[in-house]
């Protein structure tokens, strides 16, 4: 790998680890780190699943998440695949309606474009999450 990819990735991971810091209430800035065209992706199951196109999109996906729950991301493992950054890791906190805890395994596959995030994939152990979510 020539010297500009290497650099383009840790710059890649920079951004993620910027955004996991927005998550977990560390950088207020985070969000800014969205593309204007940005899109995110999870199961439907979740009340909060679905797709989210835009920066309007990518605030109403975090309004409705962190309406619903309260949670932060540990990440177990962040690495390059590609033009891809996966984290692997757990979400960890509790359902604001119940204040039943959780702790689930997730998973973010991320796409990074000129330093902003363009694309996310969440994947959570939805069986667990679903079952959090029951009054």
């Amino acid at each position: 790998m020539n010297k500009s990819a290497q650099n383009q990735h840790q710059d890649d991971l920079d951004v993620v680890r910027a955004v996991y810091d927005f998550v977990n209430g560390t950088n207020p800035d985070g969000a800014s780190l969205a593309d204007p065209e940005i899109t995110v992706h999870q199961s439907e199951e979740l009340p909060w699943g679905g797709s989210y196109v835009g920066l309007e999109g990518f605030r109403r996906f975090h309004l409705a998440v962190s309406s619903a729950i309260h949670s932060e991301v540990e990440i177990e493992s962040l690495f390059q695949a590609g033009d891809r950054v996966v984290q692997s890791g757990r979400t960890r906190g509790f359902v604001r309606a119940t204040g039943k805890p959780f702790d689930a395994r997730e998973v973010h596959i991320w796409r990074v474009r000129g330093g902003r995030i363009i694309d996310l994939e969440v994947y959570v152990e939805t069986p667990l999450m679903l079952e959090a979510l029951k009054p």
